[in-house]
């Protein structure tokens, strides 16, 4: 059996590659509209988060931390002026956000047993993130 860091890495790492596959499958190289972004996105993030988590036994909130920690990455260096300014907040308000995430659906599991009923919970707040996120980036850009 391998450990439990190792499990955990290998789910990490699969469900940033379906992530990272869905998303730019779904948006072909142009702007991702409302439906990937508020709800396809979301629920395949967290189904892949805790679903591969699961299936490896893996722990669900290391799992989603370590899925922040890529996304973080890959979000900070997209950036024009990588790693600076706008490039590090982004990197650092996705691993925030996926880490508490990743403790909403161990609570949720927690307390109910309910895996679908946990990555439910999950996608649901993660898409009203992506709602509250898109708000404030369109408020910075008006005049």
């Amino acid at each position: 059996m391998l450990a439990a860091g190792v499990r955990t890495l290998i789910a990490c790492a699969l469900a940033s590659g379906a992530a990272f596959l869905f998303n730019r499958a779904s948006s072909r190289g142009v702007r991702p509209g409302p439906l990937l972004v508020f709800l396809l996105g979301p629920c395949v993030e967290e189904t892949a988060k805790t679903g591969l988590a699961l299936a490896l036994a893996a722990p669900v909130v290391l799992v989603h931390l370590g899925f922040g920690a890529v996304e973080a990455v890959y979000d900070a260096s997209g950036w024009r002026a990588s790693w600076s300014g706008q490039g590090f907040a982004a990197g650092a308000t996705g691993l925030v956000s996926h880490a508490a995430l990743g403790i909403l659906t161990q609570v949720v599991l927690g307390l109910t047993r309910q895996p679908l009923l946990a990555v439910a919970a999950a996608a649901v707040a993660h898409g009203l993130w992506n709602v509250a996120i898109v708000a404030l980036v369109d408020a910075g850009r008006r005049p």
